[in-house]
């Protein structure tokens, strides 16, 4: 019997063992990820490159933000010279590890071997170049969108260059100033407008708009400086001092400042992309798919000082169907 009793007892936990093995079928090989996950985040969006993992240093100017995701939330501002691990790669931004923090950087900034940083300034989609920070998935597709179009030239081999170099390319290239006609003035600009907003969301209704109010459609370019949106200051080619009204106190009054000078038309409409994306018209940009609010918010952001300026631009895109434009 104490023969039977055993027997019985080493065939009930042999059977026992079968079913907690038959209930736990991991092995080593099936947990292994199988993508570059951010243990952040849980973004997985980024597959392993043959590749990485690799050393990389940050190369900028002062410190370098650490996103949680591609144009997301400020993890921490790291110094030039610090050492990082890249481990993969999201359209504009390195997946990296640093001091034990996990997040993305700007590949603009970040040299591994066989790909300097360039440092050149990116595009800054919505309030993100004031600290703002985009949903995880508007910022993965700006990111995207961004490598695509060129914006992280020179940081990686290979990349494509952005049709918006600050050369005159495509019409605008044999436009020599002066008026056009509402058709003519769309048909030159409209192309460069779009391709804006590909990179940035500025509405390219808006856009045009813009540049037809200001210029008289072309009439008036501020001399030779071919600034298509009436921005004061130094620009790339320098500045032009004239003549300009502005509304003071209810009321229009002529002064004398200083405009931005270009050295192409594609300059300057960059240059415009690039001013609405600064931090005093960023909130603007949650309504980059509805041209006419747009308009309205970055008049109330304070772009231009006539009352009537956003009804003027939206008055100027519906009689010229501008919205065709957009993207």
């Amino acid at each position: 019997m104490k023969k039977l009793a055993m027997l019985i007892l080493v065939v009930f936990l042999g059977t026992c063992f079968s079913l907690l093995a038959a209930e736990n079928p991991f092995t080593e090989d099936a947990v292994k990820p199988q993508d570059s996950t951010n243990v952040a985040t849980g973004d997985k969006s980024t597959k392993v490159d043959g590749k990485f993992p690799v050393t990389g240093t940050i190369e900028a100017g002062s410190s370098l933000r650490l996103r949680s995701w591609p144009w997301g939330v400020i993890l921490g501002n790291f110094q030039p010279g610090s050492s990082v691990t890249v481990t993969g790669v999201s359209g504009e931004f390195y997946q990296v590890e640093i001091n034990g923090q996990k997040g993305y950087m700007h590949k603009n900034y970040i040299s591994i071997p066989g790909a300097p940083a360039s440092q050149e300034e990116p595009y800054y989609p919505g309030d993100t170049r004031s600290g703002g920070h985009l949903s995880m998935t508007e910022g993965k597709s700006a990111s995207d969108n961004g490598a695509k179009n060129g914006s992280t030239s020179g940081s990686n081999p290979g990349a494509t260059t952005s049709p918006s170099s600050g050369n005159d390319t495509g019409a605008i290239a044999s436009y020599k100033g002066g008026k056009l006609s509402p058709a003519e003035f769309s048909r030159i600009f409209g192309p460069v407008a779009r391709e804006n907003m590909r990179r940035t969301g500025v509405p390219a209704s808006v856009t045009l708009a813009q540049a037809a109010l200001e210029t008289g459609w072309g009439s008036s370019s501020i001399g030779d400086a071919k600034n298509m949106f009436g921005i004061k200051g130094t620009g790339p080619a320098g500045s032009i001092r004239v003549s300009t009204q502005e509304f003071v106190n209810g009321r229009m009054i002529t002064i004398q400042d200083n405009f931005r000078k270009y050295h192409s038309w594609q300059e300057s409409f960059d240059d415009h992309a690039k001013l609405l994306q600064n931090s005093r018209y960023g909130y603007a940009l949650q309504y980059k798919k509805d041209p006419n609010r747009y308009a309205q918010e970055i008049h109330k952001a304070g772009y231009a000082t006539d009352p009537n300026y956003a009804s003027k631009l939206i008055g100027i895109m519906k009689s010229n169907n501008f919205y065709q434009w957009d993207v």
